[in-house]
């Protein structure tokens, strides 16, 4: 089997530190980075499933947020398979590569997203849309109509790379986040009977959702196809049009 020599310049806590591993170039970034591992059992990162399922894996590679379980090295062919690694910004660093989710997972809890698988459907089309039309004469909400029935609308696998690649995360400590400002779109399109209007309180505010500038970075970089830039500006439609959003009062 051919392999290549890659070089991986990675962040360790204090300094950089240089590997070279020789690996098939039909190896993914994660299979790399366990090869400097191997060579330096003290390099710190996390990695579970590898197949972007358990999101614990993201780094910034080259400058940019990526889940390199998932991420071919052949990307970087053009580089001449030289990789920069580092930790995901706007977290609090453990060391090396490894950071701490704990307070991003705090601030999805404010949300109470529940959890939802996104390729079964289970019920058929017409049930469906008959549940649909009663939780909205029920709860008087503009609900969207689902072309497919009750597929789930969560696809989020919490890695955090939105909120590395976002720039106002970096710059507002207070700020909500692409992560929990996604969820809570998905809340308000799909309820699922939770207090809609307690979930929108945690939003609706000048650190919430009027704080995006609208970058998408977030999108960009999502390995699940969430596009949390759109569910935020799709939910700040939804709250223009509901009376006692703070900027339908401001509008008054």
């Amino acid at each position: 089997m051919s392999t290549v020599s890659i070089q991986l310049h990675i962040k360790r806590t204090t300094q950089w530190q240089d590997f070279q591993v020789s690996i098939s170039p039909d190896a993914y970034v994660l299979d790399a980075l366990e090869a400097a591992g191997a060579q330096d059992e003290s390099l710190l990162f996390r990695h579970a499933c590898h197949h972007a399922s358990c999101g614990s894996c993201g780094l910034r590679i080259n400058g940019r947020e990526y889940l390199p379980c998932i991420t071919p090295l052949a990307n970087f062919e053009k580089s001449n398979w030289r990789l920069r690694l580092e930790p995901l910004r706007n977290f609090p660093l453990i060391g090396d590569l490894l950071v701490d989710f704990k307070p991003f997972m705090n601030r999805l809890d404010l949300i109470g997203l529940p959890l939802m698988r996104s390729a079964q459907q289970t019920v058929d089309h017409q049930t469906g849309m008959n549940e649909i039309k009663r939780i909205q004469e029920s709860q008087d909400q503009d609900l969207p109509i689902l072309a497919t029935g009750f597929n789930s609308l969560e696809n989020c696998i919490e890695c955090g790379l939105c909120m590395s690649a976002c720039p106002i995360v970096g710059s507002d400590p207070h700020f909500s986040g692409p992560a929990l400002l996604a969820a809570a779109g998905r809340i308000a399109a799909e309820p699922r009977r939770q207090p809609l209007t307690e979930a929108l309180k945690k939003v609706d505010h000048d650190h919430g959702l009027w704080r995006c500038h609208g970058a998408y970075e977030c999108t960009e970089v999502c390995p699940a196809g969430v596009d949390p830039a759109r569910e935020i500006m799709s939910l700040r439609s939804r709250l223009l049009r509901r009376p006692g959003s703070i900027r339908e009062i401001d509008k008054g």
